[in-house]
Parts: C-alpha cells; sequence; structure tokens
C-alpha cells in the first residue's frame, strides 16, 4: 500500500511541476518597476469588437490596479508610466483529418472525411510604456480558448492572471 501511495504522490508532483503558464513575457533589460512611484491603466478601445465584454476587461483592471497598488505604487492619470491592456479575438478554422472511422456496425473508409470546426482564440496583452520616452519597457501576453478555464471572464481566473503578472516584476 506504500509502493501505491508513494507512486500517486509522485505521479501528483510531476504533473503539477508540469503544468505550464501560458504568459509569455518580455521586457527591457535596464527596466525595474521600483524605480517608479505612480502608474495609470488605460484599456485599448480601438480594435476591442463587439464579442468583448467590456465588463470584464474594467474588472480585470481594477484587479490590476490593485495588486500595483500593493506594490508600493500610486494610481495617478498624469503618470508618466501606463499599462496598456489590448485584447482581440481570432476565429480560426480547424480540422481533425479521419482516415478512418469505427462505428458500432462498420468501418467508414472515407479518406476525405474532415471534422471541421471555428476556434476562437483570446489575446490579451498589456505592456507597460513610458510616456516620456516614447519606449515599451515591459510586455506580457497570454491565449486562451474560449470558453476556457483560463478566461479572464472568471474571477478566479483574472486573480491568478494578475498574480502571475506580478510575480515577473520580482
Amino acid at each position: 500500500m506504500k509502493k501505491i501511495t508513494t507512486l500517486f504522490v509522485l505521479i501528483f508532483l510531476v504533473g503539477c511541476s508540469t503544468t505550464q503558464s501560458n504568459l509569455k513575457i518580455d521586457s527591457v533589460d535596464t527596466f525595474n518597476l521600483s524605480n517608479y512611484n505612480n502608474f495609470n491603466i488605460k484599456i485599448n478601445n480601438s480594435n476591442i469588437g463587439a464579442e468583448v465584454n467590456p465588463i470584464v476587461l474594467e474588472r480585470f483592471k481594477e484587479n490590476l490596479k490593485k495588486a500595483i497598488e500593493e506594490r508600493g505604487l500610486t494610481f495617478s492619470e498624469d503618470s508618466n508610466i501606463i499599462f496598456d491592456i489590448n485584447f482581440s479575438t481570432k476565429e480560426t478554422v480547424e480540422s481533425d483529418r479521419m482516415n478512418h472511422y469505427y462505428s458500432r456496425y462498420y468501418w467508414d473508409f472515407y479518406r476525405y472525411r474532415d471534422d471541421v470546426y471555428n476556434v476562437t482564440r483570446n489575446f490579451l496583452r498589456v505592456n507597460l510604456r513610458d510616456i516620456d520616452d516614447d519606449k515599451t519597457l515591459w510586455t506580457v501576453v497570454t491565449v486562451w480558448r474560449d470558453g476556457s478555464n483560463r478566461s479572464i471572464s472568471y474571477d478566479d481566473a483574472s486573480n491568478m492572471l494578475v498574480d502571475e503578472i506580478m510575480l515577473s516584476f520580482l
């Protein structure tokens, strides 16, 4: 029994350690958030489609604002650094090619049968820009499929995303 329990614990630990974040973070080498005292956050509304829920974006903005304020920075409309929140969706057509199909009663050998479906991918990019120098200092992007549990429309996922973003500033 001890060997089985040890095996399950080992499988669980390996599974947890291989779970990867879907964040891609990049920054300028000289960037350090602690060099700044205040910040501003804006949502880029110019490229947001009608399918995007603005309430979800506002909630994400407030979560990000609270987390940055907890780091010691103050929110100011006149700040020289600004977090730009950009959200877009992209719909792609994907297919699973099937060489054969097994039914309970027969084999189907139609080689050109395709299972075609649409996939909506959501992209969230947050850029940190220095307005005085007109440079992007830091950026993060994340992608998820529509209906995914990683969607920022879920409070838990939105909070986890903000937490992962804040870890990148350490």
